[in-house]
């Protein structure tokens, strides 16, 4: 099915209203070359999207696989990746799954607080 780009853009307006952010993830070194642990690396991506927490088995029954993840973003569109990290409201959260339908895109994510 085709949705017209007026209607994407109404339910954007209406619904996506969190600041939210993509980042790589991976090694972190310090000035000197070592290895100081893991995490962001470089932003890539920021928009704005819907969020919201989840249970696992809520997640499993909406989307029919068994994915570990605590909240659901959706978003108009996004360059995200599995396993980037989603920054909202100032807490971390890995990409756990990405289904991009006709109107959006839905992220489910592992984290947080």
């Amino acid at each position: 099915m085709q949705i017209a780009e007026i209607f994407k853009k109404t339910i954007a307006d209406i619904f996506y209203d969190k600041d939210i952010e993509i980042w790589t993830s991976g090694t972190i070194k310090d000035n000197e070359g070592a290895v100081v642990g893991n995490g962001k690396l470089e932003k890539i991506d920021s928009f704005k999207g819907n969020f919201q927490f989840s249970t696992r088995e809520h997640i499993q029954q909406e989307y029919g696989k068994e994915i570990e993840a605590n909240a659901i973003v959706t978003c108009d569109k996004t360059v995200a990746e599995i396993s980037n990290i989603l920054v909202y409201n100032n807490n971390d959260y890995t990409i756990k799954s990405l289904i991009t339908g006709d109107s959006h895109t839905t992220i489910l994510v592992l984290g947080g607080a």
